[in-house]
């Protein structure tokens, strides 16, 4: 279980999927417009969900990761990877730049990586954080739940704004957080063993197949026995299974092993992080108020700090 009381000692770099964030924001926040008829839903949903997450986080660091185009290493290997998703709506595509704009002026520093995704970006960064520090704890902000595979004890942990459902809830500062515990209270597995259930029962969002016929509760048993897909597929006979499932599981190895690869998020990604660059310190405040004025997002204003993220930033990484 988090001892968050402990964790209240480490500094906390919150590492943000842009893409996740925008989605959610376009479907969840109504169709607003400025006097000038221009669109500007996703724009006030993805600040106010970006502005609550880092006021209720109270980090000391923050980056936000963003795709790169269609084309990663996943579509080079299995081309129907998120084939049959519908074309982004050209009204969220003319938001983008807006966001970027005020995350920009806000000096939230942003990356994305030609052939990764978001995620990988995130994995990478926050693997490099725990690694290179011990006094940092990395939170994830994010509404997709692949994310849980990065979760690490209390070194990493996943924030899901509003409707995400965690069960892990953390009253001294009102936020939810899926930690290990949290995770195998409401997957009965831990998360590394994520990818393994993609592996098996596939992702239908991602267009991800898994095995045929295997579905969740049948993957979870598996897992729960076997412990991985490897481990599965080292003598499936001997397994307490069905010969249904025995022969499901043959018939469909090829896609477990690539199933699982392609639902891997891959932390080697060709990036650096900055602790410096990372820093939450000065922003251009003036900047920010300005677009928020041509925007008419005056209730925001409250949310932002007056004029510095935190004046008691410690130079503790170097």
């Amino acid at each position: 279980m988090m001892n968050w009381s402990a964790q209240k000692m480490s500094k906390i770099l919150v590492l943000i999927d842009g893409n996740s964030l925008l989605h959610r924001a376009y479907h969840a926040y109504p169709r607003l417009t400025t006097p000038r008829g221009e669109l500007v839903g996703a724009v006030y949903g993805f600040t106010t969900m970006l502005l609550t997450a880092l006021e209720k986080l109270a980090p000391q660091y923050a980056a936000i990761a963003w795709d790169v185009g269609k084309v990663t290493f996943r579509t080079a290997e299995y081309a129907e990877y998120k084939a049959g998703r519908p074309e982004t709506e050209q009204e969220l595509i003319d938001q983008i730049e807006r966001i970027k704009g005020i995350v920009t002026a806000l000096s939230i520093p942003q990356f994305g990586v030609d052939n990764y995704e978001a995620d990988d970006v995130i994995g990478t960064l926050s693997r490099q954080a725990v690694e290179t520090n011990d006094k940092v704890q990395v939170i994830i902000v994010t509404g997709d739940r692949d994310a849980l595979q990065l979760v690490d004890d209390d070194k990493i942990v996943v924030y899901m704004p509003a409707g995400g459902g965690a069960s892990k809830y953390i009253k001294d500062r009102g936020v939810s957080l899926f930690d290990e515990e949290a995770v195998k209270a409401k997957y009965g597995l831990s998360p590394s063993q994520v990818t393994d259930l993609k592996g098996l029962m596939g992702d239908l969002s991602d267009n991800i197949k898994g095995v045929a016929g295997v579905g969740q509760v049948t993957a979870t048993k598996l897992l729960q026995e076997a412990g991985s897909v490897e481990k599965i597929y080292e003598d499936v006979d001997k397994l307490s299974l069905t010969e249904r499932i025995k022969n499901l599981l043959k018939e469909g190895r090829e896609s477990a092993f690539l199933s699982k690869r392609i639902a891997t998020i891959d932390r080697e990604v060709p990036i650096r992080l900055s602790w410096k660059d990372c820093e939450l310190a000065d922003y251009n405040r003036e900047a920010v108020m300005a677009i928020f004025d041509e925007l008419r997002f005056k209730s925001l204003v409250n949310k932002l700090p007056k004029d510095k993220w935190d004046e008691d930033v410690e130079e503790v990484f170097k």
